[in-house]
């Protein structure tokens, strides 16, 4: 298995946002830079993202969101809502739905999503149980690599931790336009698994996280590559079957280790040659991953103060303020004000 060399950097571009160099050519950010030409294409076809229909959808789903007076979302921001419009294609009432689900989730399992910021989900990012390709495929995709097998002791990173870094990946990923359009894929390495490790997960879990992927995160996640799967690997995968639902069953692959399958839906040059590649680059640190992530706690505190309230009446709103970058680097926001309980005499 690739080991993480001692070699890597955390730096800072031009334009003051941090990345991790993994070696000559290879590193990871957080992409805020917005959509380019190529891709606004796709979006068109793909995803119906027209001038119109963006308008369109923009003003709708601020209707829905606005009648609702338990949701609580900062609707006088596009961005926050053109992240549920475009998995939805630009259809407010899904779009809105969609919304419902993603807060209800994290009102629903308030020991994987209450407080979710780096400091408290990086863990499985520090072990290197979860972590990003330093290059998306060749449709656009963010890939997310889960290392599942060896190198994953559940005594030190427990498995409700490696859900709260898997999110924390997933929420990260849904602040870079590319990811919103093109979606993710994931592949999941269980080189190595043990029995011991199967048994961490419960049905119960497994119910969890299947509601998670299909029915609440705010991307398209367009396939999920099993590999290096040993037998025992059936007695996990036994767990989940039963809360999938037709769709994402034909979304997951099984490769063994048939890189010649892996490279059927991934091009060598994404994949590091453990998995079948030519990317000549190490597995970026984990560690050094975490603290990037840690650089955009910011953002982060943002996306914890939105969702589910008993009443937006009985709150005095967060002040969220834009700040944009040069060139095309795109908008961040940050948390100027958090929302107080108002009190009545």
């Amino acid at each position: 298995m690739t080991q993480v060399k001692s070699a890597q950097l955390k730096k800072v571009d031009e334009n003051g946002r941090p990345y991790v160099e993994i070696c000559e050519g290879y590193c990871i950010r957080l992409e805020h830079d917005e959509v380019s030409d190529e891709f606004k294409e796709k979006a068109r076809r793909e995803l119906r993202e027209t001038p119109e229909n963006v308008e369109k959808g923009l003003k709708e789903l601020r209707e829905l969101v606005e009648a609702d007076d338990t949701l609580y979302i900062p609707i006088e921001h596009d961005d926050f809502l053109i992240k549920f419009l475009r998995p939805t294609k630009f259809y407010a009432k899904s779009a809105y739905e969609l919304m419902l689900r993603y807060y209800k989730f994290k009102v629903k399992y308030p020991e994987f999503c209450k407080d979710l910021l780096p400091a408290t989900g990086k863990l499985g990012f520090e072990h290197n149980i979860v972590n990003f390709q330093p290059k998306r495929d060749q449709h656009g995709r963010r890939i997310l690599v889960l290392q599942c097998g060896r190198g994953w002791d559940p005594l030190l990173v427990p498995i409700n931790d490696v859900f709260r870094a898997l999110q924390l990946g997933v929420e990260a990923a849904m602040l870079e336009p590319m990811t919103q359009v093109n979606g993710f894929i994931v592949i999941i390495d269980f080189y190595q698994l043990t029995l011991t490790q199967c048994l961490q997960c419960t049905p119960g879990y497994a119910r969890m996280l299947m509601e998670w992927v299909q029915d609440c995160i705010p991307l398209r996640c367009k396939a999920v590559h099993i590999v290096h799967q040993p037998a025992v690997f059936n007695v996990l995968f036994a767990f989940f079957r039963p809360f999938m639902n037709s769709k994402f069953r034909k979304r997951i692959h099984f490769h063994g280790i048939n890189w010649e399958s892996l490279l059927e839906h991934i091009n060598a040059d994404c994949l590091r040659p453990f998995h079948g590649g030519t990317m000549d680059c190490e597995q970026a640190d984990g560690k050094l991953v975490a603290q990037l992530l840690e650089e955009s706690t910011d953002e982060f505190e943002v996306a914890n103060v939105f969702g589910i309230v008993k009443s937006k009446r009985l709150i005095e709103p967060a002040v969220i303020v834009p700040v944009s970058g040069p060139g095309k680097i795109g908008t961040k926001y940050v948390l100027a004000k958090k929302p107080v309980i108002k009190q009545f005499t």
